[in-house]
């Protein structure tokens, strides 16, 4: 089995530039309206056909609620500010098309950065803000480090592998989000 490509992070320092990014991308939002919910995720990467069991791919999900997916704002004017403010980082813009389904028009733009990151902004039913590392290899759970989530989501929500990761709870110098806002979804619980 070949290995992969070396990559520029392992699975436990993706996270934090991943979120960055993520953070980077709420900012540059304007009438940002907060995100549903984070989902951390590890995919399995395979060489050749043959899945490599040292290596993972870290994928982190941010939703928006149904109903903010659906707007104009949401669904339009984010696409093209992300594009200009991808594109003014030098990312690489690898696919940025329209996507035709009964009754309305879908996008997917996505980019990729120099250190291997990519960042898809998929305008769908929901739309979503989705950040993978490519192929990194595995670290130790003891290893990753809690990263507060980004865009009004409550640390340690449902979706955030904190039983997993961090069975002791969120360390409280990390629990604070850095962006509240008083309507997110995980307010309405």
């Amino acid at each position: 089995m070949d290995i992969p490509p070396p990559s520029t992070y392992t699975q436990a320092e993706a996270y934090a530039p991943m979120e960055a990014a993520a953070a980077e991308a709420v900012a540059a939002l304007p009438d940002f309206p907060g995100f549903e919910w984070r989902l951390w995720s590890e995919l399995p990467c395979s060489h050749n056909g043959v899945i490599d069991p040292n290596y993972v791919e870290v994928e982190i999900e941010y939703r928006f609620t149904l109903p903010d997916s659906g707007t104009p704002l949401v669904r339009q004017t984010y696409v093209e500010v992300l594009r200009e403010f991808w594109s003014g980082l030098g990312y690489q813009i690898l696919r940025d098309e329209p996507v035709h389904v009964p009754d309305r028009l879908d996008h997917n733009l996505y980019a990729r950065r120099e250190d291997g990151i990519g960042l898809w902004y998929w305008v769908a039913g929901y739309t979503v803000l989705r950040i993978q590392s490519g192929a990194v290899p595995i670290s130790d759970p003891a290893d990753i480090e809690y990263v507060p989530p980004s865009g009004g989501i409550r640390p340690g929500s449902k979706y955030d592998k904190v039983g997993k990761y961090f069975p002791e709870g969120i360390p409280e110098q990390e629990a604070v989000a850095p962006f509240e806002s008083p309507d997110s979804y995980e307010d309405s619980l």
